[in-house]
């Protein structure tokens, strides 16, 4: 079996032993859209996550978090880190605890979502598999519902042994079953974990009666998780992750292969956002809200405004904050850091549409920019770039507020 090579966001993939040039070939063709050319080279972009290949080879990419000098040569603190992020992606605490992530701390990521989705599979499976009623017709020497009288005439005239019936029965064949059993069957060549092997051939009989789906699509489009199916919530989670990457990035192509990526703008964005609204209480915080018109043509709106995260008191809107996943520069003569302009002219609209007292950009935390930034626009509105180490969330909220309430003399 192949191993596992792993690099981070914007390395270059090294033609090696491990992965070699068709290697190369095989990953432009998974996923051309998320990797990009480097001097020439094949490298990673602003995408994490997992690729594999139809020769067996698993790439893992993680993000470049600074750890502040400590060594991490098995990368084990920064996919800890990265896991932690993950898991205020769309949701997807419930389907990746904690308990998930310190069970398997030093495995590559795809055997640690692997191992998340059998464990929650298996837990379903204990408390049993929903089941629906369907309908049945069968010929039978017994009778069962109601008879159909042209099928039995015409199948048991001679034989007045056997009913042709119509019943319905209570079956597991039912379209989320169907789709946990086509996830089961296509994570089996990706699995490298003796634990995870020994889970999965354990799930492999427990779903016995249940076929594979023969039309994923149409059988997501028709699966329904009702009060009655708690557990199943975490497992389609995982599902359409595995079979359809919804929510992350699509690929070029159809491949059988597991492939999850990741926009790491994205998920720095809602990391923020939660750490915000789980470590302070001063303010209210609002994601992507509130909405207003930028402006107005003809009485009708136009160009709507959607802040990443908005820190309201009351009504009124103290602050709006932008994330972005990028390496500035805090030191230096260059006034700009390397902050982006178009950056700044968005958080001004932002600032005097919302009548913010500042406004501020929010980058990682990084030896190049370990402090805080203050600007303050042309009419006084001040906005700060705020520092946020991800590997201690709590503490960067604490110092954000600080600085907000600085820059305002509150």
């Amino acid at each position: 079996m192949r191993g596992v090579v792993t690099v981070r966001e914007h390395e270059t993939f090294e033609t090696t032993s491990s992965l070699t040039a068709q290697d190369a070939v095989d990953l432009r063709a998974v996923a051309r859209k998320v990797l990009k050319r480097k001097d020439g080279d094949l490298a990673a972009s602003n995408h994490v996550g997992v690729i594999t290949t139809r020769r067996g080879l698993v790439l893992e990419i993680l993000p470049k978090i600074d750890l502040g000098g400590e060594a991490d040569p098995d990368y084990e603190k920064t996919r800890r880190t990265f896991l932690r992020m993950l898991r205020c992606w769309r949701g997807l605490g419930e389907a990746l605890p904690e308990s998930g992530i310190r069970a398997m701390p030093r495995f590559p990521m795809l055997d640690v979502f692997v191992h998340q989705f059998l464990v929650n599979v298996n837990a379903l499976a204990r408390a049993g598999l929903a089941r629906r009623y369907i309908p049945v017709e069968e010929n039978l020497p017994y009778l069962r519902g109601r008879l159909l009288f042209r099928d039995q005439l015409r199948t048991n005239l001679s034989n007045g042994a056997q009913f042709f019936v119509a019943h319905d029965e209570l079956s597991v064949n039912r379209p989320a079953n169907r789709l946990i059993h086509t996830a089961l069957a296509r994570l089996a060549p990706a699995l490298r974990s003796d634990e995870n092997a020994l889970l999965l051939r354990g799930l492999r009989i427990a779903f016995a009666d249940v076929p594979e789906s023969t039309e994923p699509h149409a059988d997501w489009e028709k699966h329904h998780v009702d009060r009655s199916m708690r557990l199943y919530a975490p497992v389609m989670q995982w599902v359409g992750l595995f079979l359809f990457n919804k929510g992350l990035t699509t690929f070029a192509g159809m491949h059988d292969n597991i492939s999850l990526l990741f926009p790491m703008e994205k998920v720095f964005e809602n990391f923020v956002t939660h750490s915000f609204g789980r470590y302070q209480r001063r303010y209210r915080v609002a994601a992507q809200h509130p909405q207003k018109q930028l402006a107005t043509i003809d009485g009708k709106g136009a160009f709507t405004t959607k802040p990443d995260i908005a820190l309201k008191d009351g009504t009124c809107v103290r602050f709006v904050l932008d994330a972005k996943w990028k390496d500035i520069k805090g030191f230096g003569d260059d006034a700009r850091h390397g902050v982006d302009q178009a950056d700044m002219y968005q958080l001004y609209a932002y600032g005097k549409r919302y009548g913010c007292d500042a406004v501020a950009l929010v980058y990682p935390r990084t030896g190049r920019f370990p402090d805080e930034l203050r600007y303050q626009f042309f009419d006084g509105l001040p906005l700060i770039c705020l520092p946020f180490d991800v590997t201690r969330p709590q503490d960067s909220v604490q110092r954000s507020l600080q600085s907000l309430s600085e820059s305002t003399g509150s």
